[in-house]
């Protein structure tokens, strides 16, 4: 009997790196390589990073204007820009008044998954809130950074995230299996 070492490639996946931010909590409903959610309880504040489901597949220069004029339209954008941020990423930036965190979900066309979303803010905690949305594409996908927090704390828990955005890299790589095969 021979055992040989087999090096098998498996699936490109993709990683975020980031620093989180002191002094909140991760979520417990959704943490992966490509998605991660924390939650300030103090200050009922949320803040995600959320790759897109693979099936929206608009390039960056065209998805950032589609999506300043669909937020537009739907009357919370404040304002909209475009950045440079993190680990050579860049993308845009939109900042939001929402009458309720549910604001921002239901006008996210897909972008962010409700349900994980959601969870992360108490029931009955609906008073008005801003956000930041900032849409960047890296190595194909488009992943959402979102900061819901409620109106009167939003600068400072915005200056709080600063060095978590600066942090941020998004890359992929290739997942290695070890296998050992027998031959007889």
């Amino acid at each position: 009997m021979i055992l040989t070492p087999v090096l098998a490639l498996s699936e490109i996946e993709d990683e975020i790196e980031v620093t989180p931010p002191p002094n909140w909590k991760p979520s417990n409903s959704i943490d992966t390589s490509a998605s991660m959610i924390w939650f300030q309880n103090s200050t009922k504040s949320v803040f995600a990073i959320v790759k897109a489901p693979n099936n929206l597949v608009a390039p960056l220069f065209l998805a950032g204007p589609l999506l300043t004029g669909y937020l537009k339209y739907k009357g919370i954008l404040e304002s909209a820009d475009q950045l440079n941020f993190g680990h050579n990423n860049h993308g845009y930036r939109y900042f939001l008044n929402l009458s309720s965190p549910s604001d921002l979900l239901n006008s996210s066309s897909g972008l962010i998954p409700t349900k994980d979303f959601l969870q992360e803010i108490p029931q009955g905690y609906d008073i008005p809130y801003q956000g930041m949305l900032i849409l960047t594409e890296k190595h194909g996908g488009l992943y959402a950074i979102i900061l819901l927090s409620p109106t009167d704390s939003f600068n400072s828990i915005l200056n709080e995230i600063n060095p978590t955005l600066g942090s941020i890299h998004l890359t992929k790589y290739n997942k290695i299996e070890n296998r050992v095969t027998t031959c007889l």
